[in-house]
């Protein structure tokens, strides 16, 4: 989470709210298999999120590293 600007976090998150929104519409499971889907789906959608918030919007580092 070092490298992720502000506006990279919110898309972070964003992503992983928005692929468990979309499982549940679409995936349906009876038991321990809708709390591994779910977070599966979110920590795959939080990682995509990551990736295009850190594309978008980098985090300013200092000019002495």
């Amino acid at each position: 989470m070092n490298r992720l600007s502000l506006p990279a976090i919110a898309i972070f998150l964003l992503g992983a709210i928005g692929a468990t929104f979309l499982k549940d519409n679409f995936l349906r499971f009876e038991g321990p298999a809708e709390f591994m889907a779910s977070a599966a789906a979110g920590a795959t959608g939080g990682l995509i999120g990551a990736i295009i918030g850190m594309i978008l919007f980098p985090k300013k580092r200092p000019n002495d590293e």
